[in-house]
Protein backbone atom coordinates (compact mmCIF):
# COMPACT_ATOMS: atom_id res chain seq x y z
CA UNK A 1 0.00 0.00 0.00
CA UNK A 2 1.16 3.46 -0.89
CA UNK A 3 1.53 5.69 2.16
CA UNK A 4 -0.03 9.10 1.56
CA UNK A 5 -0.05 10.13 5.41
CA UNK A 6 0.55 14.05 5.16
CA UNK A 7 -0.11 14.28 1.48
CA UNK A 8 -3.32 15.81 -0.06
CA UNK A 9 -4.57 15.69 -3.66
CA UNK A 10 -3.63 18.75 -5.72
CA UNK A 11 -5.95 21.33 -5.77
CA UNK A 12 -7.98 21.35 -9.26
CA UNK A 13 -7.10 24.56 -11.63
CA UNK A 14 -9.26 27.19 -11.48
CA UNK A 15 -11.02 27.76 -14.81
CA UNK A 16 -10.34 31.75 -15.55
CA UNK A 17 -13.09 33.64 -17.16
CA UNK A 18 -12.06 35.56 -20.33
CA UNK A 19 -11.92 38.96 -18.46
CA UNK A 20 -9.87 37.57 -15.87
CA UNK A 21 -7.69 35.68 -18.15
CA UNK A 22 -6.71 39.10 -19.34
CA UNK A 23 -6.31 41.14 -16.25
CA UNK A 24 -4.16 38.94 -15.08
CA UNK A 25 -1.93 39.31 -18.34
CA UNK A 26 -1.80 42.64 -17.71
CA UNK A 27 -0.41 42.04 -14.76
CA UNK A 28 2.14 39.98 -15.51
CA UNK A 29 3.29 42.30 -18.36
CA UNK A 30 3.98 44.95 -16.12
CA UNK A 31 5.72 42.52 -14.50
CA UNK A 32 8.29 41.59 -17.13
CA UNK A 33 8.39 45.24 -18.40
CA UNK A 34 9.26 46.41 -15.69
CA UNK A 35 12.08 44.25 -15.27
CA UNK A 36 13.28 44.10 -18.81
CA UNK A 37 11.99 46.83 -21.12
CA UNK A 38 10.52 46.42 -23.81
CA UNK A 39 12.52 45.12 -26.29
CA UNK A 40 11.05 41.68 -24.98
CA UNK A 41 9.50 39.42 -27.46
CA UNK A 42 6.27 37.98 -27.92
CA UNK A 43 7.53 34.38 -26.96
CA UNK A 44 8.79 35.92 -23.63
CA UNK A 45 5.61 37.53 -22.81
CA UNK A 46 3.15 34.46 -23.17
CA UNK A 47 5.61 32.33 -20.94
CA UNK A 48 6.24 35.11 -18.32
CA UNK A 49 2.23 35.12 -18.27
CA UNK A 50 2.05 31.36 -18.47
CA UNK A 51 0.03 31.03 -21.14
CA UNK A 52 0.60 30.23 -25.20
CA UNK A 53 1.59 32.85 -27.89
CA UNK A 54 -1.95 32.25 -29.53
CA UNK A 55 -3.55 32.51 -26.52
CA UNK A 56 -1.90 35.55 -25.84
CA UNK A 57 -2.80 36.94 -29.53
CA UNK A 58 -6.39 36.36 -28.74
CA UNK A 59 -6.40 38.91 -26.11
CA UNK A 60 -3.78 41.38 -27.77
CA UNK A 61 -3.66 40.79 -31.69
CA UNK A 62 -0.15 42.00 -31.26
CA UNK A 63 2.86 43.60 -28.69
CA UNK A 64 1.84 47.25 -29.15
CA UNK A 65 -1.61 46.57 -28.58
CA UNK A 66 -0.92 45.14 -25.18
CA UNK A 67 1.86 48.24 -25.01
CA UNK A 68 -1.29 50.42 -25.23
CA UNK A 69 -3.07 48.39 -22.46
CA UNK A 70 -0.29 48.75 -20.04
CA UNK A 71 -0.25 52.32 -21.04
CA UNK A 72 -3.83 52.83 -19.73
CA UNK A 73 -3.44 50.29 -16.39
CA UNK A 74 0.43 52.09 -15.39
CA UNK A 75 -0.50 55.57 -16.33
CA UNK A 76 -3.91 56.67 -17.28
CA UNK A 77 -5.53 54.24 -14.21
CA UNK A 78 -3.46 56.77 -11.96
CA UNK A 79 -4.39 59.93 -12.82
CA UNK A 80 -6.66 61.25 -10.86
CA UNK A 81 -8.47 64.06 -12.32
CA UNK A 82 -9.34 65.84 -9.06
CA UNK A 83 -5.60 67.00 -9.37
CA UNK A 84 -6.91 69.79 -12.12
CA UNK A 85 -9.46 70.78 -10.02
CA UNK A 86 -7.62 70.93 -6.86
CA UNK A 87 -4.47 73.48 -8.87
CA UNK A 88 -7.41 75.82 -10.09
CA UNK A 89 -9.12 76.07 -6.46
CA UNK A 90 -8.69 79.59 -6.07
CA UNK A 91 -10.63 78.69 -2.29
CA UNK A 92 -7.19 77.68 -0.99
CA UNK A 93 -4.14 79.59 -0.80
CA UNK A 94 -1.30 77.99 -3.87
CA UNK A 95 1.17 76.81 -1.62
CA UNK A 96 -1.43 74.57 0.38
CA UNK A 97 -3.48 73.56 -2.92
CA UNK A 98 0.47 72.86 -4.15
CA UNK A 99 1.31 70.79 -1.47
CA UNK A 100 -1.82 68.77 -1.26
CA UNK A 101 -0.83 67.96 -5.31
CA UNK A 102 2.70 67.17 -4.96
CA UNK A 103 1.98 65.20 -1.92
CA UNK A 104 -0.91 62.83 -4.30
CA UNK A 105 0.54 62.80 -7.09
CA UNK A 106 4.36 60.99 -5.67
CA UNK A 107 2.60 58.95 -3.76
CA UNK A 108 0.88 57.75 -7.32
CA UNK A 109 4.18 58.03 -9.08
CA UNK A 110 6.75 56.38 -7.43
CA UNK A 111 5.98 52.77 -7.12
CA UNK A 112 8.68 50.48 -8.58
CA UNK A 113 6.55 49.56 -11.97
CA UNK A 114 5.44 52.67 -12.77
CA UNK A 115 9.11 54.66 -12.57
CA UNK A 116 10.99 51.64 -13.89
CA UNK A 117 8.66 51.15 -16.91
CA UNK A 118 8.57 55.28 -17.35
CA UNK A 119 12.36 54.92 -17.78
CA UNK A 120 12.66 51.91 -20.17
CA UNK A 121 9.57 53.55 -22.22
CA UNK A 122 12.50 56.81 -22.62
CA UNK A 123 14.03 54.47 -24.13
CA UNK A 124 12.73 51.86 -26.20
CA UNK A 125 9.03 53.24 -26.53
CA UNK A 126 9.48 56.86 -26.07
CA UNK A 127 5.65 57.33 -27.62
CA UNK A 128 4.42 56.34 -24.15
CA UNK A 129 6.14 59.07 -22.27
CA UNK A 130 5.29 61.49 -24.81
CA UNK A 131 1.95 61.02 -24.56
CA UNK A 132 1.98 61.08 -20.82
CA UNK A 133 4.29 64.01 -20.59
CA UNK A 134 1.55 66.19 -23.16
CA UNK A 135 -0.89 65.33 -20.91
CA UNK A 136 0.95 66.25 -17.75
CA UNK A 137 2.15 69.75 -19.91
CA UNK A 138 -1.46 70.72 -20.78
CA UNK A 139 -3.51 69.39 -17.26
CA UNK A 140 -1.19 70.45 -14.34
CA UNK A 141 2.24 72.02 -15.50
CA UNK A 142 0.64 75.05 -17.57
CA UNK A 143 -2.38 75.58 -14.82
CA UNK A 144 0.26 75.61 -12.30
CA UNK A 145 2.10 78.43 -13.94
CA UNK A 146 -1.62 80.32 -14.30
CA UNK A 147 -2.10 80.15 -11.11
CA UNK A 148 1.04 81.63 -9.51
CA UNK A 149 0.82 84.21 -11.90
CA UNK A 150 -2.45 85.11 -10.75
CA UNK A 151 -1.55 84.91 -6.99
CA UNK A 152 1.34 87.22 -7.86
CA UNK A 153 -1.53 89.26 -9.56
CA UNK A 154 0.67 89.03 -12.82
CA UNK A 155 -1.07 89.06 -16.16
CA UNK A 156 -0.33 85.49 -18.23
CA UNK A 157 3.78 86.14 -19.39
CA UNK A 158 4.35 86.29 -23.00
CA UNK A 159 5.45 83.19 -24.66
CA UNK A 160 9.05 83.97 -24.29
CA UNK A 161 9.04 84.32 -21.21
CA UNK A 162 6.35 81.52 -20.74
CA UNK A 163 9.25 79.30 -22.11
CA UNK A 164 11.48 80.43 -19.28
CA UNK A 165 8.62 80.07 -16.61
CA UNK A 166 7.40 76.90 -17.76
CA UNK A 167 11.18 75.51 -17.07
CA UNK A 168 11.31 76.13 -13.44
CA UNK A 169 8.11 74.50 -12.87
CA UNK A 170 9.25 71.23 -15.05
CA UNK A 171 12.06 71.48 -12.59
CA UNK A 172 9.97 71.27 -9.38
CA UNK A 173 7.55 69.04 -10.93
CA UNK A 174 10.30 66.20 -12.15
CA UNK A 175 12.15 66.77 -8.72
CA UNK A 176 9.37 64.52 -7.48
CA UNK A 177 9.67 61.78 -10.23
CA UNK A 178 13.18 61.81 -9.38
CA UNK A 179 13.19 60.24 -5.89
CA UNK A 180 11.51 57.20 -7.50
CA UNK A 181 14.50 57.28 -9.61
CA UNK A 182 16.45 57.26 -6.24
CA UNK A 183 14.44 54.60 -5.10
CA UNK A 184 13.60 52.27 -7.87
CA UNK A 185 17.10 52.65 -10.60
CA UNK A 186 20.06 53.92 -8.05
CA UNK A 187 18.26 51.92 -5.44
CA UNK A 188 19.71 54.56 -2.78
CA UNK A 189 17.50 55.79 0.60
CA UNK A 190 15.19 58.07 -0.02
CA UNK A 191 13.43 60.79 2.64
CA UNK A 192 11.45 59.44 4.76
CA UNK A 193 9.34 62.43 5.70
CA UNK A 194 7.66 63.23 2.23
CA UNK A 195 5.31 65.76 3.70
CA UNK A 196 8.37 67.91 4.85
CA UNK A 197 10.21 67.55 1.52
CA UNK A 198 7.19 68.51 -0.47
CA UNK A 199 6.33 71.27 1.60
CA UNK A 200 10.37 72.86 1.78
CA UNK A 201 10.10 72.26 -2.35
CA UNK A 202 7.03 73.69 -2.52
CA UNK A 203 7.86 77.02 -0.55
CA UNK A 204 11.25 77.23 -2.49
CA UNK A 205 9.50 77.51 -5.81
CA UNK A 206 7.34 79.38 -4.87
CA UNK A 207 9.50 81.95 -3.27
CA UNK A 208 11.83 81.65 -6.81
CA UNK A 209 8.85 82.54 -8.64
CA UNK A 210 8.54 85.65 -7.01
CA UNK A 211 12.04 86.53 -7.96
CA UNK A 212 11.91 85.74 -11.21
CA UNK A 213 8.09 86.19 -12.53
CA UNK A 214 7.79 89.21 -14.77
CA UNK A 215 4.91 91.32 -16.06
Amino acid sequence: MTDTVGTRPAAPRRYLQSHEREAQIVERAIELFALKGFAVSTRDIAAHCGVTQPLLYRYFPNKQALIDRIYREVYLSRWNPEWETLIRDRSRPIRDRLVAYFESYTEAITANEWVRIFMFGAMEEPQINQRYLSMLHDRILCPILEEVRADLGLPPPSPERQAIELEVVWALHSSFFYIGVRRWIYRLPVPADMPTVVDTRVRAFLAGMRAIAVA
